[in-house]
């Protein structure tokens, strides 16, 4: 490979059902200054030896074979074994049109911008049958200086919230993320390309979101990845994306009513944590399920969120105060009653 413009990071595991289509998107891409890695998470289905397949077929295609360590870490191995001068991820369940290398490269280069992002399309299945598809992006293209986000992020947290921070449906500049140790953080689970995305953009001076939509997003209805997921994890992932969403609008002249937004969306974020201890009620000892519960009021994002919310969302308020004073009974009867 004589020429590497853009490396393109495919994490894979046990998706042999769909990794071919993905593969087929990306090799067959109009953009051909490209290298391809695969980063096999320790399948243990067919999808490794499909990746050892498709690099036997095109030499622009590194392919590693790692231990089952999770995506976050498969990125990070990609992100270490790239070359290209601009990084880009796809899941590989997804797909590519065949011109979403080339407009993104080209939308970087000529925008001289420091990220470009775009919309997405996502296909719902289940049973293998599209049941919904719908398109998430912007009407107009926006061109946006580092100061000047303020003025738009509600409208495309609103809009397009997945896309924007998602890691795929964008292009990185290399340098900005190997210069400032930009890695996925492996302790998350759910939104850990939030987080990579958010810490990026506190670097970015300038960013491009095209009104372009070149990239398929595939969701399997029923999988109940939440369900899986470590209580403590979901404090610590809701609270961290909290954290870097407010580390991004800390430096700009943000108004009140952005604050707001951002600090009310987290109401149904910090749902998500109490939801799951009703589920998993019959599954954890009650001593358990008071250090959950103790471990959510000594988290410093969450008592920032009671703080700003006190004074109109009172419930989370009241949970603070019975928790501090050990009254986990009460507390868990409270959550119960109000969710």
């Amino acid at each position: 490979m004589d020429s590497i413009k853009v490396s393109i990071i495919v994490p894979v595991y046990n998706n042999e059902k769909y990794l071919k289509q993905c593969l087929d998107s990306i090799i067959n891409q109009t953009f051909k200054d490209i290298e391809i890695i695969l980063v096999d998470d320790g399948s243990t289905d067919k999808s490794a030896s499909i990746c050892d397949e498709y690099a036997k077929k095109d030499n622009r295609i590194l392919i590693i074979h790692s231990e089952n360590k999770g995506v976050s870490n498969a990125r990070n191995i990609g992100i270490d074994k790239s070359q290209g001068k601009f990084i880009m991820f796809c899941d590989s369940d997804d797909w590519l049109e065949d011109d979403y290398i080339e407009s993104h490269y080209n939308n970087i280069v000529s925008k001289n911008v420091d990220i470009v992002h775009s919309g997405i399309y996502r296909n719902f299945y289940k049973n293998n049958i599209l049941k919904k598809n719908e398109a998430a992006g912007v009407s107009s293209e926006l061109y946006i200086h580092k100061n000047d986000l303020h003025k738009y992020l509600e409208y495309i947290l609103e809009t397009m919230e997945g896309p924007f921070l998602t890691s795929y449906a964008k292009i990185y500049k290399s340098d900005i993320i190997k210069n400032n140790n930009i890695y996925f953080d492996t302790k998350m689970i759910f939104h850990e390309d939030f987080d990579f995305t958010l810490r990026y953009l506190q670097l970015a001076e300038s960013i491009y979101i095209s009104k372009d939509i070149k990239y398929y997003y595939r969701a399997i209805l029923g999988n109940q990845g939440l369900s899986k997921r470590n209580k403590a994890n979901v404090i610590y992932e809701v609270s961290k994306y909290h954290k870097e969403l407010n580390n991004l609008i800390k430096p700009l002249e943000y108004s009140k009513n952005l604050r707001d937004y951002i600090e009310y969306k987290f109401v149904e974020y910090y749902k998500l944590v109490l939801k799951k201890l009703i589920m998993i009620e019959n599954d954890i000892s009650k001593s358990e399920r008071d250090e959950i519960l103790s471990l959510l009021i000594k988290d410093n994002e969450f008592c920032e969120f009671v703080e700003y919310t006190k004074d109109t969302i009172r419930f989370y308020k009241y949970l603070q105060i019975l928790i501090n004073k050990k009254m986990y009974s009460i507390a868990f009867k409270l959550i119960k009653k109000r969710l």
